[in-house]
This record gives structure tokens, C-alpha cells and sequence, in this order.
């Protein structure tokens, strides 16, 4: 993978399960490193349901490997 590919900055999150004072439990994301990564677009539509608009977009995301990387982080588009 060429460096000139790597174009946008994608924050890795991890999630954090807390109990309120409800008893409820309250997910909060952390950010834990901010790396390089090329992002593609692959399709996306557009549903008018409930006199509201639901978006999808799916997108590639190409990145070097990171070690410790699992299914339960997700990845955001840093600004």
C-alpha cells in the first residue's frame, strides 16, 4: 500500500459499558488512536420510511495493520 493513499484520518474507538443510578447501563466511546487510512466508497441509498429520510453508506476502509484491532471497536471519520 502506497503512503499517497492514505488520505484520511480515522479515529479508533473502544467501548466502555458503565451502570447509572438506574441500573441501566450507559455505553460511552473513547478514542483510542488516530491512524492514516484510505476510505472508498462502495454503494449507498436513500428510503423515505415513516415520513423520515434513513441514509446508508458503505464504504472500504484500508488501513496498515494495528495490533489489538477487534470487532468491538469501531472506526470514525476524524475531522
Amino acid at each position: 500500500m502506497q503512503a499517497g493513499q492514505l488520505r484520511h484520518r480515522i479515529a479508533i474507538q473502544g467501548c466502555t459499558d458503565a451502570r447509572d443510578a438506574h441500573g441501566g447501563i450507559t455505553r460511552t466511546w473513547a478514542t483510542t488512536d488516530t491512524v492514516w487510512a484510505a476510505v472508498e466508497p462502495l454503494s449507498g441509498t436513500e428510503l423515505l420510511e415513516a415520513q423520515q429520510v434513513h441514509a446508508r453508506a458503505t464504504v472500504r476502509i484500508r488501513m496498515r495493520h494495528y495490533t489489538g484491532l477487534t470487532p468491538k471497536h469501531r472506526l470514525v471519520l476524524a475531522e
